[in-house]
């Protein structure tokens, strides 16, 4: 990591981030409500459960913010927690590089420029009751920079028209923008475990625009709960996604059915090519939907809710030994070897037990990555695209006289 630079924020004690206040109408939810405008209301009906990558993402904002704090000179005390491995470690001291190198850069320009980091963003002059927590926050000469950690791997978040950066940056003008001449925003997504850092540059007259004309008339409708259901991509991570009747049309659209409309399954020759590449298009989403109904379906089954022609019964079970020392000690009495032969540790555990670098040093030599399977994928993937052989591009035409 970087120098210590001096801190022109507020040298205030951290909070810990699982026990902030959440907005109904949050910034981190907006991509949601304001395209599902009854979202927010709907989700509040169900509890607000957490996931294994939302409590390691929680971990490692805390130990980025750690770590800025020490950058700063500002007080602070390394947060514990059992995410806290090398890698995580190795990703929180490149988002805080980066967050340094964007203050070093906006002070290129303009000496005086300050870096805010983990500030309480209130954007409720346009969102009722709207705001959030901006991880890094630098304002130097006439521009607003937000840098954004994002720790997830799954998928890939881009800052272009990002309209939770878009927030952040409102409340930091309204916090700001009385005192200094912010005429440029500029939002930075860093997502490190994909290689990612998206940027996007807007104009505060154009920010102030779209808030006026797209987030308030849409945040006057989710705040009452108002509007009609229109099922997306942000229906990704919505916790009424299972029940959405919208969804559930947006995804039996895709299916093919019987003339009673009961889901059927033709077989694929059968198919059109525009029939196959929208279901193959879909195949994601509609997978993840069903799985998402039948967690939900069973959830509800055990609590003693009846689905018609449904009932509960006992699942398949998989025998085990009730005490695996007691079995060692017996099998190894009776002459035999109860344990099986060693193996290699796998990439992934090896270089948690070696440790990045010291992986890379003494295996970097022997390890090999295979060209991977083809898979069929929207056009909008970024992959390039397989050229397959072909008998024109594998054999050179014989020319005459040759």
């Amino acid at each position: 990591m970087g120098k210590v630079v001096e801190a022109t924020a507020a040298k205030t004690e951290p909070v810990a981030h699982a026990d902030r206040d959440h907005a109904l109408l949050s910034a981190s939810s907006a991509h949601r409500w304001l395209n599902c405008t009854p979202a927010p209301y709907l989700e509040a009906k169900h509890p607000d459960t957490t996931s294994e990558a939302a409590e390691e993402g929680t971990a490692a904002h805390e130990l980025a913010e750690h770590k800025l704090r020490q950058l700063l000179d500002m007080p602070t005390t390394r947060p514990e927690s059992e995410w806290h491995v090398e890698e995580m470690d190795d990703y929180t001291d490149q988002y805080a590089d980066h967050v340094m190198a964007e203050l070093t850069r906006a002070r290129d320009t303009d000496p005086a420029a300050f870096l805010s980091i983990e500030e309480r963003l209130d954007f409720s002059h346009i969102v009722p009751d709207g705001f959030g927590t901006g991880d890094a926050l630098i304002l130097g000469g006439d521009t607003l920079t937000i840098v954004d950690l994002k720790y997830g791997k799954g998928v890939e978040v881009s800052a272009v028209g990002n309209p939770q950066m878009r927030l952040y940056a409102l409340g930091a003008l309204a916090t700001y923008g009385m005192i200094y001449d912010i005429e440029k925003v500029r939002m930075v997504i860093f997502q490190p475990r994909i290689g990612n850092v998206s940027v996007d540059e807007i104009t505060a007259d154009e920010l102030t625009t779209w808030a006026e004309d797209v987030v308030r008339p849409a945040a006057e409708k989710a705040i009452a709960g108002e509007g009609d259901l229109k099922a997306g991509e942000w229906c990704r991570f919505c916790r009424h996604a299972a029940q959405c009747p919208a969804l559930a049309a947006e995804m039996f659209a895709h299916v093919p059915t019987s003339a009673e409309h009961v889901p059927a399954a033709p077989d694929p020759d059968t198919l059109t090519d525009d029939q196959i590449a929208t279901i193959v298009t879909h195949a994601g989403e509609l997978k993840k939907w069903l799985t998402k109904v039948e967690s939900y379906a069973l959830a509800q089954a055990t609590e003693g809710h009846n689905y018609p022609g449904l009932k509960l019964v006992e699942g398949r079970s998989v025998r085990k030994y009730t005490d695996e020392a007691d079995v060692a000690r017996t099998v190894e009495a009776a002459g035999e070897d109860p344990y099986k032969p060693r193996e290699v540790l796998g990439i992934t555990a090896m270089t948690k037990h070696l440790g990045k670098k010291r992986f890379e040093d003494l295996l970097g030599d022997y390890v090999h990555k295979p060209e991977g399977k083809p898979a069929l994928v929207p056009e909008s993937d970024k992959r390039p695209a397989l050229e397959l052989a072909t008998p024109e591009n594998v054999f050179q035409p014989i020319e005459k006289g040759a």
